[in-house]
């Protein structure tokens, strides 16, 4: 028996009607059938997009809501088999794409098209069933090695003029010839993708090694220069002194993973009253931040003031505080990503430390009035 790719197949154009003899259909057109590679190639490069395009909404939906889930994508393979629990959602995807637009890209820029025996296009459901049978007879559910044999095992029978087992008699996947622009296209963007993929492996693969480094780190010591007074600091915060567009110096500490940032600073009240320098903060940030609330409160047996709201182009959340101690106005505003209960405690923890340094932390009964 020939290879599948140097066999024909005849089909009648009555829509609806199964494949005649070819004797019956001479005056029809023939088509060519695909080859194992250019088959493996166009699903490995849709079988890519798709799966990377599922993970990156669904895990930034995830993220947004659930601080487990966040803490589990840093841990060294949780990116990884995220990806792969997401190769099923990336088929659906491709039926859904195929189903609407007659194909994917991948067998668009080869020529390659899937049709039934009877010539006429798959339905939703079919393609659906097709893929779920790809997913555990071609892709070893995604496992890496696994799937090598059972892809290799799929090309032999393709090579052997048999069908894949996924395939069988309901479904054939035909060849139309592709110039080299075409063919071009498709291996720059094959490549690229591919290069993209190594990369962010790399990434995640140092991310997995900074954070397992980070997490065996014990904290370090900062000494408030205005106070000369020390705090300890997790190794989960990154510290970067800057000047501040109001010209003060600010410390401006952030999250190992970017999900929260806590900028302490300070300057001379120069006589001016906590309310006037809680409406000049909140003014240099109005264009950023819009507030919810904000109020007066005792904070460690001080006057201060505390502020929350949203970022106006995002969903970060901010909250500021704002004490005077010896005629300095010290300030902490921190800013969170959601889920912002990820580093509720993080954060909480930095700043009870960054304000040990300004003034002690109270006993018991002034605690509970500061609350």
């Amino acid at each position: 028996m020939q290879p599948l790719d140097q066999q024909t197949i005849l089909f009648c154009s009555t829509p609806g009607r199964v494949a005649r003899p070819p004797a019956a259909c001479s005056d029809l057109p023939a088509f060519p059938l695909a080859g194992a590679w250019s088959r493996w190639f166009a699903r490995t490069f849709d079988v890519w997009w798709q799966s990377a395009l599922v993970a990156l909404v669904l895990g930034y939906g995830i993220s947004l809501v659930s601080p487990a889930f966040v803490r589990w994508l840093e841990t060294p393979f949780g990116w990884k088999l995220f990806g792969l629990a997401c190769i099923p959602g990336g088929l659906l995807l491709d039926a859904a794409l195929q189903a609407v637009a007659g194909n994917t890209p991948g067998k668009a820029l080869l020529g390659l098209r899937l049709i039934t025996p009877d010539g006429r296009a798959p339905r939703f459901g079919e393609l659906v069933r097709r893929n779920m049978k790809i997913w555990r007879d071609g892709l070893a559910l995604g496992l890496p090695l696994i799937s090598l044999v059972t892809m290799a095992r799929q090309g032999l029978r393709l090579r052997k003029g048999l069908q894949a087992s996924y395939d069988k008699n309901d479904f054939l996947v035909s060849a139309s010839p592709k110039g080299w622009l075409a063919k071009s296209v498709f291996g720059t963007a094959f490549a690229g993708l591919f290069g993209a993929i190594l990369i962010l492996d790399s990434m995640d693969r140092q991310d997995s090694r900074e954070a397992s480094a980070m997490l065996e780190a014990p904290s370090s010591v900062w000494t408030n220069p205005a106070t000369g007074r020390m705090a300890r600091i997790g190794a989960q915060w990154k510290l970067e002194v800057r000047a501040g567009a109001d010209g003060t110096v600010q410390h401006l500490f952030t999250q190992h993973s970017g999900h929260a940032t806590v900028l302490f600073a300070h300057e001379q009240t120069g006589g001016r009253a906590l309310r006037q320098d809680a409406q000049a903060l909140a003014d240099r940030l109005a264009d950023r931040f819009e507030l919810a609330d904000s109020y007066f409160a005792e904070f460690r047996g001080r006057p201060s003031w505390v502020g929350r709201g949203l970022h106006k182009k995002g969903p970060e959340r901010v909250q500021l505080r704002i004490v005077e101690v010896d005629g300095k106005a010290w300030r902490v505003v921190a800013m969170q990503s959601p889920p912002a209960a990820y580093t509720d405690d993080l954060v909480q923890e930095l700043s009870g430390a960054l304000w040990d340094t300004v003034t002690p932390a109270p006993g018991p009964e002034l605690a509970q009035r500061s609350q």
